[in-house]
């Protein structure tokens, strides 16, 4: 069940290249740590299946060596977390990945379909979960956890295999292609700082001044983390940070007024905190962060932002792919406003590019034209957008 030698673990990776493609699961612990502890790999080449132990002796290279060969496809379930420690163990962005959970969505089996159910839907098998949270470092494993860790990648090919076919014959494997190329983006394992401090929880409640603060808190706090493989939140949890930035204390002692902040916290962190919030004072008024003011929708707006929603969630059921894999509900309002404003932009809309536009954007826009009419279609069951006559 194992691959122990490193010359064993290179012929199978050659097979791999071979047959142009396998399939890949890792188990790991990333509770305690800023780092995932990768604990174990699973692999299928062929009909094949094997555990590595990255705890033991076996010399990875091989394997790491196909992480950004387009040639190869990897076949995953669900893997931006395997795929980000793959990132970090190669050095390398992957590449030619097929996520069988983003291809499965576009067939009707839901946003996020768990592997087990992947398994059930299209090949009628059972797969049992029972090891989910266990304690993948301790060693030695159990019979039991090497049975599950096995069975996550005992059915990736066939999986591979009919999804690759039905998304054919439906038309649709160029989008589910195009979904994954996410993958192949330095910025889906790197995001750039904006885009993480945007994502902290209520950064959206502090202004200009206040974001630029916060940019600097969660910069330093990245790299007290990784520095000291600990979660981000045992250094600092996300509120903590935004009420700093809110409240830019220029001491220890506006530190102290701060609620939640823990004395042993502050101890340990006033010099840097203190030190972080006046490099954001310091930023120039010209190099502020621009926050998105919102103005209130007009009554018109929010009539036809309601319409949209409902027609885009009507193309979405008859075209049987989850609506929330389309587009956000801040993408069709950014549609909407920019439609009502007269600047309607492809280049600046998800919803309008790749088969996004293609199946559902340019509709919607079509709606919002008068072009289309939302109605129920008696031959499908399902309600849609027809040309108004």
């Amino acid at each position: 069940m194992y691959i122990q030698e490193s010359e064993i673990l290179a012929q199978w990776m050659q097979k791999a290249t071979t047959d142009g493609r396998y399939g890949i699961d890792l188990e790991f612990i990333r509770e305690r740590t800023y780092y995932p502890q990768l604990a174990l790999i699973q692999i299928a080449v062929g009909t094949d299946l094997a555990l590595i132990d990255p705890l033991g002796d076996v010399d990875l290279t091989p394997l790491i060596e196909t992480i950004s060969d387009p040639s190869v496809i990897k076949v995953v379930h669900a893997g931006s977390q395997d795929l980000e420690i793959l990132e970090q163990l190669s050095d390398q962005i992957p590449r030619a990945i097929f996520d069988t959970q983003i291809a499965a969505a576009f067939l009707g089996l839901g946003l996020q379909p768990s592997y087990a159910a992947t398994c059930g839907q299209l090949l009628d098998v059972v797969v049992e979960k029972g090891e989910s949270w266990t304690d993948w470092l301790r060693r030695p494993l159990t019979r039991e956890q090497e049975i599950y860790a096995i069975d996550d990648v005992r059915h990736l090919l066939p999986i591979h295999d009919r999804l690759t076919e039905m998304l054919e014959s439906e038309g649709r494997i160029k989008w589910a292609l195009e979904e994954m190329k996410k993958y192949d983006q330095e910025t889906t394992y790197r995001p750039l700082l904006e885009t993480s401090v945007r994502k902290v929880k209520r950064a959206g409640t502090l202004k200009e001044r206040g974001m630029a603060i916060l940019m600097e808190l969660f910069h330093w706090r990245e790299t007290e983390a990784q520095t000291k493989d600990r979660p981000r939140r045992r250094i600092l949890p996300d509120e903590i940070l935004v009420e700093v930035a809110r409240r830019a204390p220029r001491d220890e002692e506006g530190l102290e007024k701060i609620r939640g902040l823990d004395p042993r916290d502050l101890r340990r962190h006033c010099s840097a905190l203190l030190a972080s919030v006046q490099r954001g004072r310091d930023v120039a008024e010209e190099d502020l962060p621009i926050l998105d003011k919102r103005r209130r929708l007009e009554p018109q707006e929010e009539a036809a932002l309601e319409l949209s929603t409902s027609a885009l969630r009507a193309l979405c059921r008859a075209a049987r792919i989850a609506p929330p894999l389309v587009a956000r509900g801040v993408d069709v309002e950014n549609l909407v406003r920019d439609h009502f404003a007269g600047n309607l932009v492809e280049a600046d809309h998800s919803l309008l590019r790749g088969w996004r536009g293609e199946m559902f954007g340019t509709k919607v826009v079509g709606f919002l034209n008068g072009e289309f009419q939302l109605g129920f279609d008696q031959e499908t069951g399902f309600p849609s957008l027809r040309p108004c006559r």
